[in-house]
Formats: structure tokens, sequence, C-alpha cells
């Protein structure tokens, strides 16, 4: 039996809506199967339109639907928002009277019965046991999950709330989207940005700073939280600017370190950035995309800056770009970038946004592996010096990357500048110096280029179209790719986890593979495909985008992709 039930809880900032979502998907993880949140907000404290939607499958599942099947709304106020994109045949619940007057909605008495459990705050538990019942979820099974969450007088308060909203559903809601039994499965619920603190960490990072802003906050949290009992500083700096030149700081001295921010922040970060360059000085940055500028819509989603991470800071100087395109890539990439940072001695990007930094999923444990962690610092013995014993911090090497002492180091000083240098670490004005040390830091981005991790491919090697993607798009372009394929389409999801060193040769050959190629992406420009025109001299069919803040989708994305390529063919004959 194929399982795909959708549900969305929607109200105001304030009204428990991420706590319900939350305690849904853990739920259902208890009762054997398998989620994949997202969370749509806006800037608000208190009030505004929020919705928390929660897809259960009985396979593992990492992208969204548009469409819910259970509705419960908070706030009746939004319904005529939200009952648009409830499936014909879906369950609508909301508190009366508005409730009333809008035609497929039953009116639940939210507050009221929250009331009856001990608060007039409870309405989202009693919705939980609403949804608990049609479901067909064991409330013996959220009784456990509160018992994790509440204590004392809280933890019955709130039992109270799910059970009278379970009861009250009895008869009155249908079973249509009832959950079979299905066996217990061991398994992880982790964030987005949860998963990319946690690959930090155990990536040997040992000092973080940062400075608050969404979508990268919870990053920040992360760290501050799991990063401390493994030894990890963390300080939350007065600004952006501070941020980085502490990581910097860090990294000389030998702790491996990152910031995280968006985009403004970044953009107060991009000299510190150079100075990273100059000094080649290992620090990863953690950028969480959201549509710019300025401002712009901080709570929502999109890849605006590709191309500023690809370019930023004054001057040329090596860095590696990475793309997580979904949750546990979010924790094997911040491992690779802590490794990879320290290995070439170059500041290295991980870019996210809010649909991943946000989307929730339940994955295997056995998953999340812990592999060593290998620092790349001389020490005693292995510290090289010159016929006159001094240490060169920059000394030329093939490939470019300089034995990395640390200060302290008995008998030896590490000499670091922002100004241009020569071997021994020393500024220099001397013309035939600084084209060796040009050539020196450009010899590490070949070598970077050498252990590029090359495109992900599923679908079939001779297709109708392959859809080029980056980042959070990978498990919407997975299953759009699916639907087409049960519609007699065949398309290869090609997935891009690094942008830079851009994987030329790889790209190259899958556009030769395929006569129609195009990029989905969450900008206007078609920033990627920009991109791999730049870099392959080979420009793309054209550009799925979407601009509006909001995360593709897909069902809708397989819809479009499908006309346009009905519309080629069209064209051909």
């Amino acid at each position: 039996m194929n399982i795909d039930v959708n549900i969305r809880i929607t109200g105001g900032a304030g009204q428990g809506v991420h706590t319900a979502g939350g305690l849904i998907s853990r739920m259902v993880v208890a009762a054997g199967h398998h989620f994949h949140a997202t969370q749509d907000y806006m800037s608000r404290i208190r009030g505004g339109r929020n919705s928390y939607t929660v897809r259960v499958m009985d396979i593992p599942v990492r992208a969204g639907r548009a469409e819910a099947d259970i509705l419960l709304a908070l706030d009746p106020g939004h319904l005529p928002h939200f009952l648009p994109g409830l499936r014909p045949g879906g369950i609508a619940v909301s508190d009366p009277p508005a409730a009333g007057a809008m035609d497929g909605v039953t009116a639940a008495p939210l507050k009221e019965l929250a009331v009856s459990a001990g608060s007039p705050i409870l309405g989202n538990m009693v919705g939980v046991g609403i949804v608990a019942r049609a479901t067909d979820v064991s409330l013996d099974t959220l009784d456990r999950l509160l018992a994790l969450e509440f204590r004392d007088e809280f933890l019955e308060k709130n039992r109270k709330a799910v059970r009278l909203g379970a009861e009250w559903a009895s008869g009155r809601v249908t079973d249509a989207f009832r959950l079979p039994p299905a066996p217990f499965r061991p398994r992880a619920i982790l964030a987005g940005n949860e998963a990319l603190a946690l690959g930090a960490v155990a990536g040997g990072c040992k000092f973080a700073a940062g400075y608050p802003m969404t979508p990268a906050s919870s990053i920040l949290l992360g760290l501050s939280v799991d990063g401390p009992p493994l030894g990890l500083v963390f300080e939350q700096a007065e600004d952006e600017i501070a941020a980085l030149n502490m990581a910097i700081g860090a990294s000389y001295a030998g702790a491996r370190a990152m910031v995280a921010t968006s985009g403004g922040g970044f953009a107060l970060m991009v000299e510190a950035l150079s100075l990273a360059g100059m000094m080649e000085t290992p620090v990863v940055i953690a950028l969480g995309m959201r549509p710019g500028p300025a401002t712009g819509m901080p709570t929502r989603t999109g890849q605006e800056d590709l191309e500023f991470a690809l370019s930023a800071g004054h001057g040329e100087f090596p860095r590696l770009v990475l793309a997580p395109g979904s949750v546990e890539e979010a924790y094997e990439l911040a491992f690779h970038a802590m490794e990879m940072a320290e290995a070439h001695q170059v500041p290295c990007i991980l870019l996210t946004d809010q649909y991943l930094g946000d989307t929730v999923v339940d994955v295997d444990p056995e998953e999340i592996a812990v592999p060593p962690v290998r620092r790349r610092i001389v020490r005693g013995a292995e510290v090289p010096r010159t016929a006159e014993g001094r240490y060169l911090r920059y000394a030329l090497t093939e490939s470019g990357v300089s034995p990395m002492a640390l200060p302290g180091e008995p008998g030896i000083t590490v000499v670091a500048d922002s100004d241009e240098h020569g071997e021994d670490g020393h500024l220099t004005e001397d013309h035939d110096v600084r084209i060796r040390m040009v050539e020196k830091r450009g010899r590490k981005e070949e070598g970077l280029a050498a252990e590029t991790l090359p495109p992900l491919l599923s679908g079939p090697p001779d297709g109708d179209a392959a859809l080029i993607g980056f980042g959070s798009t990978k498990g919407v372009i997975a299953e759009a790719r699916e639907i087409l394929a049960r519609e007699g389409v065949s398309v290869t999801a090609v997935h891009l986890r690094q942008v830079w060193p851009f994987p030329s040769g790889a790209v190259e050959g899958i556009l030769s593979r395929y006569g129609t190629a195009w990029t989905v992406e969450n900008n206007r420009r078609g920033q990627l495909a920009r991109l791999i025109r730049a870099e392959t001299g080979r420009q793309v069919t054209g550009t799925v985008s979407r601009c509006d803040g909001l995360p593709f989708e897909p069902s809708s994305l397989a819809r479009e992709v499908k006309e346009r390529i009905w519309a080629e063919r069209s064209i051909r004959r």
C-alpha cells in the first residue's frame, strides 16, 4: 500500500504551529512511517500567517507537496488563503465561527476544549488530537512523546488537550487518511540547519561565531548548543564583520572555525573573506540564502546568491563552494568543508537556503557517519626550517599548499599578513615575488578542481531531457523526474553539490548527451545557467525559474517540464 498523506497546520506566530507540526512529525515516525516537513512563516514575532506541512509516506520522502489532505487551521481567518490548497475530499478543521460559513470545513471547538484542558493556549494540542484520530495513530504513542517534552502539570494539561481533541473527532472526522500499522524503526529527526551544524562539529570545528540572521540563525543555535560539550567555543559577535575576523583569528591559532550568516551579513564579511584568501587561512562560511536585495523577504527561500558567493571579495583567490541538496548532504558537506578548507588552506562557502535549512526529515542513524578527522597541522620535528632555522609560512610548493604550523611552536615565528608577502610572511613590494605568490595561490585552485565532487545523476542515460539544479532543488527535481516517468516522459535529474571549482567536464558531458536541458533555479536570472555557459561554453535550453520566495513543488515542476518538452517537439515538427 502506497501512503502519501499531507498534513498542514496553520496559524499565527505564538499559536504553537511549530510545536504542533513537530509533534505530529514525531508521532508518524513513532508509528513506523516517514515524513518530510516544511515551514512557511512571515517575519512576525506574533500573528501573521504561518504554516507547518508534514508529508507522510511509507518510504523516505525528500520533497513537499502542494495540496493538503488534512488542514488544521488554528486561526479561522486564514481559511480563505489555505482552503484552495486542500485537495478534493480532504479534511479541513478550524475553530468557529468563521469556519461555519466556509463550505467543506468542519467547525471544531479548539479554544473551548483548550480551556477545558486547563489553558486557552492549548488549541494546537487539541488539533494534534484531532489529527491523531484522523490518521488512526494511538494516543498511547502521543502520551509517550508528550512525556519527553513536558513535565508535571504541563504534561497533564497537554495530555488532556490531545485526548479531548481525539474524543471530539471520533465520529466527526473521516478516517480516509488513516495510517496503517507499521513496524517501528529507530530514526533520527533532523532539520537541514541542525544537520549542517552537527556535520561541522563532526568535522572538527572548534570555534564558531556569528550574528543572528534568518535563515542561518538556527545553524548558530545548533553550534552553540551541540558544540560546547564537544570542545567547541561559540561567540555571538557584535556584527558579521567581527564574526568572520574572529573565526580567521581562531583558525590562525589552530582551531577549525566557521561562521553562519545570510546575504546582508555575508555582504559585510567580504573584506574579511579576502583577508582569509590572502592569509591562506582555512575557514568555513555557511551562507543561508533568502530573497533580496537588502532585507528582501527574510523568512522566505531563494537561490539568488550563487554569483555573489562565487565572486565575493576583492582580488583573486581560490575558494570552495558547496551546495547541499538534502538534510543528509548538509551534514556530509559540512564535514567535507571542514576537511577541504584545512587541506587546501582556503575559505569554503556552504550554500543553503530557508527551504533546506527549515526542512525536517527522519533519517537512518546508521547513515550519519562520523569519519575520522584528519588534521594538517605540522608540529615539532615536522615543521620545515631553512638552513638558517627559519619557518616559511608561505613556502612555495608544487601544490601551492604550504606546511601550516601554529603560533607558539618552539623556535619559530608564524608570520601572516594582509599585504602581499614573501614566503616568510613579511610584506613585500617586489613584483617578481608578487607573481610567484599569485601563481602559488592559483595552484591551490587546481588542487581543489582535482577533488571536485561530481554531479549526481538519476534517471535514464538517454532521456528526453535533463533537469539540472544545485542545492535545495535536489529532492524536488528527483520526484518530478519520477512523476514524469510514470507519465511516459523520460528525463534525467542532475544535482550539483559543488558549484566551485565548477565540474565543467562532467556538465559538458551531460549537455552533450541530452539535446534538451533546463536548469531549475529559485532566482530570476538563471544564475546556474549563466555559470554553465561561462564555464563550458554550452548554453542550456532554458531555465525553470521561481523567485516568489517559495520553493518548487514536484507536481507543478513536472507539469511545466512536460509542457516545455511537448512545445519543443511541436517546434521540431
